[in-house]
């Protein structure tokens, strides 16, 4: 199952915590775990249903019998609190709370491994190996990504990806990748990164020709904003990187890489309070 770190719901991970044990234990099972814990097991149930919250009292016996590390305690703690509030403003501190806490246990590439970013097909070829994880020929590999890429260019990006230890030799004959997501952090400094951004915008507008409505979401907007605003736009977008990056990490079974753009940027120059150009 996927760390802890991919839910904001707190019973969701229960829940996938429980089908893991189960796993390993057949005769595992509610009761089983509400004995565990000193309670009935229609009071479990009504927890994992929604029917009442986790009180502070259970807190810390649930979090020893799941086996969370301190971190992951206080993540999961964090989870209880925002699932139990309904005041708006605390949810929305507690959710930034577990973003920053999300952010911190992300695996964040060192700007002298920006050469990865100097070829798009490096980054997709780390997300491929997710999926393809019994194939170690280049071509097979590099006819896979789309557009396709020559086995000489695939086969240097898998060094380089070693090289860096982003990826490794599995026992399956392929590649794994060390980490399911991979992050720059909010800030980075690179002409390699900005360059993987230009390109990412030209593959987009090559995309809406290439791929049908069906496999493909593109919207816009066109809005004016205060510069107050404007930053409240921008924060907005990162929490919606980390949601995403979020939902990357929980998958188990991904059958496809995607790229996904984010891009705020002018139409127009400042205009002054009267409407006129400065």
């Amino acid at each position: 199952m996927p760390g802890i770190y991919a839910y904001t719901d707190y019973r969701e991970f229960l829940k996938d915590a429980l089908a893991a044990k189960r796993s390993r234990n057949a005769s595992f099972s509610i009761r089983s775990m509400a004995a565990r814990l000193g309670m009935g097991s229609g009071t479990l149930s009504r927890i994992l249903g929604g029917a009442r919250n986790i009180g502070p009292a259970l807190l810390p016996a649930i979090t020893s019998f799941l086996g969370l590390r301190t971190r992951e305690a206080e993540y999961f703690a964090l989870l209880v609190k925002f699932s139990r509030t309904a005041n708006p403003g605390k949810k929305r501190r507690y959710y930034e709370e577990m973003l920053g806490m999300r952010g911190e246990t992300r695996r964040k590439i060192p700007q002298g491994h920006y050469q990865v970013f100097e070829h798009w097909h490096c980054l997709a070829l780390h997300q491929l190996l997710r999926i393809v994880t019994d194939c170690s020929d280049p071509e097979k590999l590099g006819a896979l990504l789309s557009p396709a890429v020559s086995a000489a260019k695939t086969r240097k990006a898998i060094e380089l990806l070693l090289r860096n230890e982003l990826i490794r030799h599995n026992q399956r004959g392929g590649y794994s990748p060390v980490d399911a997501s991979l992050t720059t952090g909010e800030t980075w400094r690179g002409v390699a990164i900005h360059g993987f951004q230009r390109t990412a915008a030209r593959m987009a507008a090559l995309a809406l020709d290439t791929f049908p409505k069906e496999q493909r979401d593109y919207s816009t907007l066109t809005v004016s904003l205060s510069q107050e605003s404007f930053a409240a736009a921008r924060e907005i977008l990162r929490k919606a990187r980390q949601d995403l990056l979020a939902l990357d990490e929980k998958e188990s079974a991904p059958r496809r890489v995607y790229q996904m753009n984010f891009q705020l940027f002018p139409l127009s120059r400042v205009a002054d309070v009267n409407g006129g150009a400065p």
